[in-house]
């Protein structure tokens, strides 16, 4: 009888320790998810770079040569897998130009991610628990919902590369891991990033001493991808530089400060719980391939976080395995009655502290601020009008021609000695762009925030422009809170700026 009870009183437990891990995952994924349809409906811009590659696809769409190499008169940065233009070049209107198409895609493929954790989860456990945690765990980080309902690459990309993993895990111990290899080239060429999969094959196969399938392994990674290169370089953007855009231009330069705050301050604060959890799972259960995903990950992020204009998206492939790892963990000690409280509690402070490094999502005075912007835009500029921003969406979405889709990627370059200042000076000196767009009045001490500005480009700006207006801008849009959408137009001809408001602030070079 003490028996059965103890029994019971197991089951019970269990039970009990099942539903509150499942609902404290379910209440912050809820957050996170509640959030999507603002972010998926706003019009304006809510990931820095998303206007900018709008502006590509739309190019593309118009039979632009979005690989040619710079010149005074165009510049498309185009440092995204091409796979990813040639799919929005489909979905973009070159008409009325809009993100959201592309955000419903990320969704898709966020949904995606989060059921690969599960079906991952549960080929390690067997436990209906750990396959509806996973899901569970890793849409309750707040950068996921920030990027999982943007329109970039990121999503798509490490969903393909994901899958790739998902292949090899499943087939690592006979030859039809190569059916992993496409998967795997897909994600790379939607973005050259999410090669923590393959690496970690390669090296579990080399430790395996299985040396002959990993030498066919890279070698068919290896032939495929540089096949795909010369397609694209000679057949589908041929007589333009691909290479340079895809392997060179999209490098920007390492910053300690990115290094700090993206890098160390994310990997302590929201990667260290999820981390002691995860290792403590595979302590007891090794796995070489896991272990592998979860080093070349968290190493690989590090590495690349660290650029300047990089974001959190670089965690995703470490927060996809720890997000398995935590699940398998909580499933098993769910079930064995192994100190269940302490990870329970432990699971808390994870979720908690997955809330941070995102933004919030769009309010209705931000939708009413972009309405404020557009109709501006509309009503002072006619449609095909030059246009030279960081906000490059919101000129796009105006009808307005940006023939420099991204001033960042081109700051970047000049900084390090790749292409020169003259390329966008003679087009500024030249008033031939009919509105320049600032985050700051240019004239005074606040022009040292002016982002992606050199202040060279200041200089020549406030010699043949003058401010016309500044408007409020929304708040996914700010990059200091007290940001504003500044516009200049070019002088009357003849007209030169007042000494005064020739001289930016000396702060200015970053």
């Amino acid at each position: 009888m003490a028996t059965r009870e103890a029994g019971q009183g197991g089951k019970l437990n269990l039970g009990w320790v099942s539903l509150l891990a499942l609902c404290l995952a379910g209440i912050f994924a809820s957050l996170q998810v509640s959030t999507w349809p603002a972010r998926l409906s706003y019009p304006g811009e809510q990931s820095d770079i998303e206007g900018m590659r709008l502006a590509e696809m739309v190019h593309l769409r118009r039979g632009i040569r979005i690989y040619a190499l710079p010149s005074g008169e165009r510049f498309d940065a185009s440092i995204y897998g091409p796979l990813y233009y040639l799919m929005g070049a489909q979905l973009v209107d070159p008409a009325e130009p809009d993100a959201r198409l592309l955000r419903i895609v990320s969704m898709l493929a966020t949904l995606g991610l989060a059921t690969g954790c599960g079906l991952l989860a549960f080929w390690l456990t067997r436990s209906g628990l750990a396959a509806s945690l996973a899901p569970l765990l890793f849409l309750s980080y707040a950068f996921v919902s920030r990027h999982g309902t943007s329109g970039r690459s990121d999503m798509v990309a490490v969903t393909f590369a994901f899958i790739g993993f998902l292949v090899a895990f499943r087939y690592q111990h006979n030859r039809r891991v190569f059916l992993a290899v496409p998967f795997i080239l897909l994600g790379f060429f939607f973005k050259q990033q999410f090669v923590a999969g393959p690496a970690a094959m390669c090296v579990f196969l080399i430790l395996e001493r299985r040396f002959w399938l990993a030498a066919q392994f890279a070698a068919l990674l290896a032939g495929g991808g540089l096949a795909a290169l010369a397609i694209f370089q000679w057949v589908i953007f041929r007589g333009q530089s691909f290479f340079e855009h895809f392997l060179l231009y999209n490098v920007t330069p390492f910053s300690w400060v990115q290094f700090k705050y993206a890098g160390l301050m994310f990997f302590i604060l929201v990667l260290s719980v999820p981390l002691l959890l995860g290792l403590e799972y595979l302590k007891s259960h090794r796995n070489r391939l896991l272990t592998g995903y979860l080093v070349f990950g968290v190493v690989l992020a590090l590495a690349t976080v660290s650029k300047e204009g990089s974001d959190a998206h670089y965690w995703l492939e470490p927060v996809l395995i720890l997000s398995v790892l935590t699940a398998a963990l909580v499933a098993e000690k769910a079930a064995k009655q192994e100190s269940s409280a302490e990870v329970l509690c432990l699971l808390v402070v994870a979720l908690f502290f997955a809330r941070l490094f995102s933004r919030d999502a769009p309010q209705a005075a931000d939708f009413i601020h972009d309405r404020a912007i557009q109709s501006y835009l509309r009503q002072t500029f006619p449609p095909g009008t030059p246009g030279l921003s960081h906000w490059t969406g919101d000129l796009v979405r105006a009808g307005m021609e940006v023939p420099f889709s991204d001033p960042d990627q081109l700051f970047y370059l000049v900084r390090r000695g790749i292409l020169s200042d003259q390329i966008l000076l003679d087009g500024i000196r030249g008033r031939r762009f009919g509105i320049i767009v600032s985050n700051q009045d240019m004239r005074g001490a606040q022009s040292a925030k002016v982002y992606a500005l050199r202040r060279t480009w200041q200089e020549a700006i406030l010699s043949n422009y003058s401010l016309a207006t500044s408007l409020e801008m929304p708040r996914p849009e700010k990059i200091y809170p007290d940001d504003r959408f500044f516009v200049w137009v070019p002088r009357p001809l003849g007209e030169s700026a007042a000494p005064d408001d020739r001289q930016p602030d000396k702060r200015v070079d970053k």
